[in-house]
Order: structure tokens, then C-alpha cells, then sequence
């Protein structure tokens, strides 16, 4: 039976809320130039990105030694945060308008592993996303992203009160299967939608915009 309580909707933002496939793509050309590299093109690098390619083999496909992987992920680290690389994000489509809709029914917060609360706060507020969101957690992914992830989500969510995730990533999934939430795994962002799969999701879907559905056959909505 569902419980009689609206759930608590925990989304993620990167891949579900927002393109970031030019941003990943521009720092990652950035410093594998830097490096001397030869950069690949954005669909194929994007590719490799949503398969969970390790790092080296993306690296080795660019011209790049395994030596180079610290350097590389300590440039990228450095750069995929700051204003101009996240100058390249842009929303998905149907993300104003679900939100929008959903924010009207349900307790609505949002969870991010970035690093910087500076520059998320102002990108939420250049997407205009401040307001639809009663709670904002985040934190540095660390070595286990679906442990912080889940630590975060604790924390939007009331004691006993179910919670319904919505993320791009296995570490969504993971998280919300830990705590017993329902998860719905967009493949609009960094994973696809086999590798996905493989952490058994509640549902899953194309992009936001199949959000609506997925909590109607839940029969949440």
C-alpha cells in the first residue's frame, strides 16, 4: 500500500537538472591540452564518460600516459567548480516546468557532492532553482559518493517519512536503496542507461521530464 504521506523529493542536480556535458567536455579538453594532449571530440569523450570508462583509458585515447592521471584529475578538479567553466551548464528543457508542477504538490530539496556552496548557491540562483527547493545539502563526493550522498538525503527528509530520489548516477540509486527510498534514474547525465540499470533503480527514465510518470505509476502522484 502507499504511505499516506507525499513523499519527500530528493533531487540531484548535475545531469538531472542541468546539461553539464559541456562542461565536463571543456575542462577535460583544458587540461588535457595543458598536458599535451590531443583532446577528444565532445560526443565521443561524453561516451566514454557515461560508460564508467576508467580515467587511464580515456586518458591513453587522448594522447595521455597513465603517468599524467594525478596532474590531470588535480587541473580538473581545480577547474570544473569555478564560474567560467560553469558558464557552460545549461538546463534541460523540461526541468522549470516539472519542477514547477512537482513543487506544487511535494516537499521538494535538493542534494549535490560540489565542493564549492559559493558557486552552487549562485548558479541556483542564475537557473532561478533557489525556490523550488526547502532544503539545500551538499558536499565533496569523497571516496564513497553513495555514503555522502545517502548522509545528505538523511537530512532533507523528515524522520519516517518516505523519500523519493532523483539522480543521473549509480551513486543516487545506491544511496537511496540504503536508506529504502524510492529512486527514479534519469540517463540524460554522466551514466547510461545500461550502467545504470545494474543498480536495479525503481525507474528509469530518459530525462526530468519522465519524472511525472514514474511517481504516477508509484501511485504517488
Amino acid at each position: 500500500m502507499p504511505s499516506q504521506r507525499p513523499p519527500t523529493l530528493v533531487f540531484d542536480l548535475d545531469g538531472t537538472l542541468l546539461d553539464v556535458s559541456a562542461r565536463h567536455h571543456h575542462v577535460y579538453s583544458t587540461v588535457c591540452a595543458s598536458l599535451g594532449g590531443e583532446p577528444l571530440a565532445r560526443a565521443p569523450y561524453w561516451h566514454l564518460k557515461r560508460r564508467r570508462t576508467p580515467l587511464p583509458e580515456i586518458l591513453a585515447q587522448s594522447g595521455l600516459t597513465e603517468t599524467e592521471v594525478p596532474a590531470f584529475t588535480a587541473g580538473f578538479a581545480e577547474l570544473i567548480e569555478v564560474p567560467d567553466s560553469l558558464g557552460f551548464d545549461v538546463l534541460f528543457p523540461e526541468t522549470i516546468p516539472v519542477l514547477t508542477r512537482l513543487a506544487a504538490t511535494y516537499r521538494c530539496s535538493l542534494v549535490s557532492l560540489r565542493s564549492s556552496a559559493t558557486a552552487l548557491r549562485a548558479q541556483l540562483a542564475v537557473f532561478a532553482l533557489t525556490p523550488f527547493f526547502e532544503a539545500i545539502e551538499m558536499g565533496p563526493a569523497g571516496e564513497d559518493p553513495a555514503f555522502q550522498k545517502a548522509r545528505l538525503m538523511r537530512r532533507t527528509v523528515p524522520d519516517d517519512d518516505p523519500g523519493v530520489v532523483i539522480g543521473d548516477t549509480e551513486a543516487d540509486v545506491a544511496a537511496a536503496n540504503a536508506l529504502g527510498y524510492l529512486s527514479i534514474a534519469v540517463c540524460s547525465g554522466i551514466r547510461d542507461r545500461e550502467v545504470l540499470a545494474q543498480g536495479a533503480p525503481g525507474y528509469l527514465v530518459d530525462d526530468i521530464g519522465g519524472v511525472e510518470d514514474s511517481l504516477r505509476r508509484a501511485h504517488l502522484l
